[in-house]
């Protein structure tokens, strides 16, 4: 496929804003706040830059540079591109992971983004202010959402879930459909402007709250006070890395791709670094400006660390919602909040979904109708299971593979491809045709020797202490609970974010006998117990039934004694009297083994499939299995 028979660019705007949908994400608003909390404050910043200057930086105009040579080549992916650097037969099966890893990446990125979509909704019709007249307790409303409760209270099931996924699904697919120019970049050009606004209005809206529980600079700094001791963990360093190449788009194709629809001497180096410098700006300013300086201001700076602990998702749908629904206009500001979150969401996925589509119509020679069928095909069997078994962790475990692992092994691979075998001499001069500025030449010696090296030194010690040390690859079963009947309880129900030392070790042995009995089983365990809460005595468990394996191992007094060790209580609305109440309470200890396994398969198949299709495609167009021999066309 020549030049002229593939797409291109409309406009070098639409490039860059095309490139910046890419890399702005719901990373930025949250997960970079939430990994500069929990690794070390202001001193994450030190390996951050570090990591943007020897890894986001140099791989952003190595992408850029393998995707312009691919698509002179005809190759929009990078079993093409990696096919032709190596010159080798095997480079095309390398290459792969540029393909199978953004599917698999979509798979749950989209449930996320669906997850925003329908929150938004929610916002608008303010069903999470309350729900038929009573007080919404937001930590279950958003794991009924999912599925991932115990209990019905807000949801009977995944439906609604479901319907927003099916509608972000078709958005998708139906911007892909619509090609690069009409499809990608228009929505880049509507989106980004619309994202910038909404954070700044936000950012204003969080400078403006005044002090309720405590102020803006508490959360400012909590965020940015460093804790040099942080430094010293291989975990830190591989989560700037490890952000640094997610918030950037690094390692997942979809920059490769972008690039092949590059002209030949378009410039690639002041494109990369306005692409960098504009996700950063969002990043680092409004990524610090909303979520942890907000919840400062309404909970109050020691509540801080533990919604920062919460996780990424939380932040955003639980403490967040908190917030907003505590203040005027929710309508308003949940509504900008969220469509921020699902327009940053919804930019991404397009632009990481691309290479899918680049392979099935550049390799496959598919037409554009049905490439986009296709793709829907696998997307929507790939997302059900991600649906369907959350509440055993299958959305993390593939964010765990695609979403760490996945892209350093896919940039350690590129950078030794294009530097040693491709050779950085043929490569820097690549880099610099047609270049609008001139990189410095000090990142001929990065791109050759400090980014390979250090990430494969970041990637062994981090594997090694996080990976196998931490045995993270052994599925251990989780213990969940929920309040039957929750809606029409007006008060808030409180547990503590962490017992004391002591108590701890006490919860944990309670935990672990039940969590022994259900991997010894491989099933899950219910429960269902009646407790009367008392406003100014222990909590008593009236009655406890449930699976007879379950009692064998919690009777009703440890059932009892583990409530009180997590500090369950009852806080009644302000002003209404304190009495007694009865709740009942569901309670589940899964089994999370055959979930994770089948989720790890789904993996398997993708990049199986993947390689299947590429060993027949390159017998059928290339039966002697070598590139032509033109290294430029």
């Amino acid at each position: 496929m020549s030049e002229q028979q593939r797409e291109s660019w409309g406009s070098r705007i639409g490039v860059i804003l095309a490139a910046a949908g890419s890399a702005v994400g719901i990373g930025n608003l949250l997960r970079f706040p939430g990994q500069a909390a929990q690794h070390g404050g202001g001193a994450f910043m030190i390996p951050y830059i570090l990591s943007l200057l020897l890894f986001g930086l140099p791989m952003m105009w190595v992408a850029w540079t393998v995707g312009r040579m691919g698509g002179r080549w005809g190759h929009g992916t990078t079993p093409g591109m990696f096919w032709r650097l190596s010159g080798k037969s095997w480079g095309k099966y390398l290459g792969v992971i540029g393909v199978a890893l953004p599917m698999i990446f979509i798979l749950y990125y989209t449930y996320i983004e669906a997850w925003c979509l329908g929150y938004a909704w929610f916002s608008l019709r303010e069903s999470f202010v309350s729900h038929a007249g009573h007080y919404v307790d937001l930590r279950m409303f958003y794991d009924e959402f999912l599925g991932n409760g115990t209990t019905h209270s807000y949801f009977p099931g995944v439906g609604t879930a479901v319907t927003f996924l099916a509608i972000t699904l078709a958005l998708n697919v139906w911007v892909l459909f619509r090609g690069i120019n009409r499809g990608i970049e228009t929505l880049a050009k509507i989106a980004i402007p619309l994202l910038l606004l909404f954070c700044l209005i936000l950012s204003v809206r969080v400078l403006t709250l005044g002090r309720i529980e405590g102020s803006v600079w508490d959360g400012l700094r909590f965020l940015w006070s460093p804790d040099l001791s942080a430094l010293t963990s291989p975990k830190v360093w591989m989560a700037a890395a490890g952000q640094i190449f997610f918030t950037l788009s690094i390692g997942y194709g979809c920059l490769e791709c972008f690039g092949s629809y590059l002209k030949r001497n378009d410039d690639l180096t002041l494109t990369g670094l306005t692409t960098a410098s504009l996700n950063e700006f969002v990043e680092v300013i409004f990524g610090s400006m909303i979520a942890i300086p907000a919840a400062a201001v309404y909970f109050g700076a020691e509540k801080v660390p533990e919604i920062a602990g919460q996780g990424t998702f939380a932040i955003g749908m639980v403490s967040m919602a908190e917030i907003l629904r505590g203040l005027p206009a929710l309508q308003i500001f949940g509504t900008i909040w969220f469509l921020l979150l699902f327009f940053a969401a919804f930019t991404s996925s397009v632009a990481v979904a691309q290479p899918v589509m680049s392979f099935l119509e550049d390799e496959a020679r598919l037409s554009r109708a049905s490439a986009s069928g296709l793709l829907l095909i696998f997307w929507m069997l790939g997302s059900l299971p991600v649906v369907l078994l959350y509440r055993y962790g299958a959305l993390n475990e593939l964010d765990f593979w695609a979403g760490t692992i996945g892209l350093v092994v896919f940039t350690i691979i590129e950078i030794i491809l294009f530097s040693w075998v491709f050779g950085i001499d043929k490569g820097w001069e690549e880099m610099h045709r047609g270049a609008l500025i001139q990189v410095p030449r000090i990142f001929r010696f990065v791109l050759k020797y400090v980014t390979p090296v250090l990430l494969l030194l970041i990637f062994a010690f981090w594997f090694q202490s996080a990976v196998v040390e931490g045995d993270l690859l052994a599925p251990a079963p989780k213990l969940h609970w929920g309040i039957i009947d929750r809606q029409i309880y007006d008060g808030e129900f409180r547990t503590l974010a962490a017992p004391a030392a002591e108590r701890a070790e006490e919860l944990a042995a309670l935990e672990a006998r039940v969590t022994d009995r259900v991997s010894l089983l491989g099933r899950d365990l219910d429960g269902w117990a009646t407790v009367v809460l008392h406003p100014s005595a222990p909590l008593v468990v009236a009655q406890w039934s449930g699976d007879p394996a379950l009692l064998d191992v919690l009777s009703p007094k440890d059932f009892q004694r583990w409530l009180t060790l997590r500090g369950l209580r009852y806080e009644t609305p302000e002003g209404a009297p304190r009495s007694s109440i009865a709740i009942n309470i569901a309670f589940q200890a899964r089994y999370r083994q055959t979930a994770i396994w089948i989720t790890r398969l789904i993996i398997v198949v993708f990049n199986a499939g993947f390689l299947l299709m590429i060993w027949a495609i390159w017998k059928r167009r290339y039966p002697d299995g070598h590139p032509p021999r033109e290294v430029m066309p």
